[in-house]
Formats: C-alpha cells, sequence, structure tokens
C-alpha cells in the first residue's frame, strides 16, 4: 500500500528525504509549467525562481508552512490533488510578493532627476499607493484565499474566469470569495477612516 500524502508530509518534516524528493518530482514540474505560462511573459518573473522559493518558503522555518498544512486541512482533504492547488496558491502568493517589492525598487538616481518631467500630481499618486498599501496591508491580515483572489483579480488583472481557470477553484466557490472580498474591503475601509 502507497503511503498517503499526509504521512509522506509528515515524514518531511522527520526528515525523510524520499519524501521530499516525492513531492518535488511530483509538484514541480507541472507547477513551473503553470507559473512559466502565468508570470513569464517579457519583463515578467522567472518560473524557475519561483518555483525554487516557493518550496522554500514551503520548507523554511522548520517547516512552519508544512505544519500550518498538516495542521489546518483535515486528513480526509489532504489529497495530491488538495495539496497541488495549495502549492500554486502558496506560488501565486510568492509571485504577487516579488512582483510588488520589484515595483518598489524601482528609484532613479538622485543624479537623473533634471532628466525626469516634475508631475503635477505626484503627491496625489504617493498619497493614493500609500492608501492601497493600507488597505492591502488590511486584507492580508485576514484570510490568505481571500488576499489571493484580491491578487489575481485587481493586482493581476485577471478576469473571474481566468482566476477559476488558474487557480483550480469552482465558479461558486470564486464568486463567493468575490463576496468575502467585498465585505472585508468595507471593514478595512471603515476601519482606516477611509469612508467619506
Amino acid at each position: 500500500m502507497y503511503p498517503t500524502v499526509r504521512h509522506r508530509l509528515t515524514g518531511i518534516l522527520e526528515g525523510d528525504r524520499e519524501a521530499a524528493a516525492w513531492l518535488y518530482d511530483t509538484f514541480a514540474p507541472r507547477l513551473f509549467r503553470r507559473l512559466k505560462q502565468r508570470y513569464a511573459y517579457p519583463g515578467g518573473l522567472d518560473g524557475e525562481d519561483l518555483l525554487q522559493d516557493s518550496f522554500l518558503f514551503f520548507f523554511q522555518n522548520g517547516g512552519r508552512v508544512l505544519r500550518r498544512y498538516l495542521d489546518k486541512v483535515p486528513a480526509r482533504e489532504q489529497t495530491a490533488s488538495h495539496l497541488e492547488t495549495y502549492l500554486w496558491d502558496l506560488a501565486c502568493g510568492v509571485a504577487s510578493n516579488r512582483r510588488r517589492s520589484a515595483f518598489h525598487r524601482r528609484v532613479v538616481s538622485l543624479f537623473d532627476r533634471h532628466d525626469i518631467p516634475l508631475d503635477p500630481l505626484a503627491e496625489r499618486h504617493a498619497i493614493d499607493r500609500d492608501t492601497l498599501e493600507r488597505l492591502e496591508t488590511c486584507l492580508k491580515e485576514g484570510r490568505e484565499r481571500v488576499f489571493l483572489y484580491y491578487t489575481l483579480r485587481y493586482r493581476d488583472g485577471l478576469s473571474p474566469e481566468e482566476v477559476t481557470r488558474v487557480c483550480g477553484w469552482s465558479r461558486k466557490a470564486t464568486y463567493k470569495l468575490k463576496q468575502i472580498l467585498d465585505k472585508a474591503v468595507t471593514a478595512c475601509a471603515k476601519l482606516l477612516g477611509l469612508q467619506g
């Protein structure tokens, strides 16, 4: 009898190298193809780097994320299909963080400032960006899946159908996430004093 997914994941936490190799060999090829297809457009993110970072994130800090998966997901739901969806969600989160970091690292040398036309709305844009970051921080403190839906839908610009296809969620689950996100945005806006 083959070991269950839960048995293999527990083995990874106990240092079983064969179980770790199984995880990578089973899920990495398809995950890499999906990441490359989704993020490796011209000027995009490197699929291989995203794949490695996702697995590192899964194992770092003594397997904290892996332990959280084992603790929070009921044992009967710990199937290969469910784990693949979980790893995909994790990889999308890593990609979103990488994309956000790249955006914030776009800096210009002070010596090149004379080449940049002054934007009369620069202050307004900075305030808007700060407000959006505060709102996103508030949303991120809620449910992971809701924040992932927000990121894919409103940061990455995917349609609801594309989100459904990319994440492997049902239409009903995606619609429910939109409803939950609407409520979360309203609650965060109220909390941050953004409602007028």
